[in-house]
């Protein structure tokens, strides 16, 4: 279960939009279909896939994108550092610097500078979004252990890690953040 850390009120609603959270018609799209920073939750059913339990999703724009760890589905943006509210990035060189900012999911590949439906909290809403599906992990060596997601505040950009690069600043002497529980033990990804 990801801790939604943004602002705002999410929103319960029965359904998704019309063709789906990653609907070509608002989805990696150059203009906003939706206000920026809407949230909306919906329920996430077992019988269909994943958790029983409410997910929720957020609008917002890909502001800067690493030229490397390209966005893809589970892969980790942040707040960009230019100071807009909503603007995303997952390049270590453009987020908020040693700061602890929200976390929020993509749900697939975006481009640069376009606006797009991320996960920021509540269970993995698999039945939404097919592709948020298995374990999230920050690096090949972690794994979410007695029911805390944890997250390693190294950089990310090493060549074993495929979840993108964010890395999030230490508290103290911590070595690792809290970001999610996990209701299952995960395997070392």
């Amino acid at each position: 279960m990801l801790i939604d850390r943004w602002p705002g009120v999410a929103w319960p609603v029965q359904s998704p939009p019309t063709d789906g959270f990653t609907g070509a018609d608002h989805h990696d799209v150059v203009t906003a279909a939706f206000l920026v920073g809407t949230k909306v939750q919906v329920y996430n059913h077992s019988s269909v896939a994943g958790l029983d339990g409410w997910s929720i999703f957020m609008y917002a724009k890909l502001e800067e994108e690493d030229a490397t760890n390209v966005t893809a589905a589970r892969v980790l943006c942040v707040a960009e550092s230019g100071g807009t509210p909503y603007d995303l990035t997952n390049e270590v060189a453009t987020d908020l610097g040693p700061t602890v900012s929200p976390v929020a999911v993509c749900l697939g590949a975006l481009t640069e500078n376009s606006f797009g439906w991320y996960f920021v909290g509540g269970v993995v809403p698999e039945e939404w979004v097919s592709g948020l599906g298995g374990f999230y992990g920050a690096d090949a060596t972690t794994a979410a252990v007695d029911g805390a997601c944890l997250m390693t505040t190294r950089d990310l950009s090493d060549a074993d890690t495929t979840y993108g690069e964010i890395g999030f600043s230490k508290v103290n002497a911590d070595t690792e953040l809290l970001i999610g529980i996990a209701f299952a033990t995960a395997v070392a990804v």
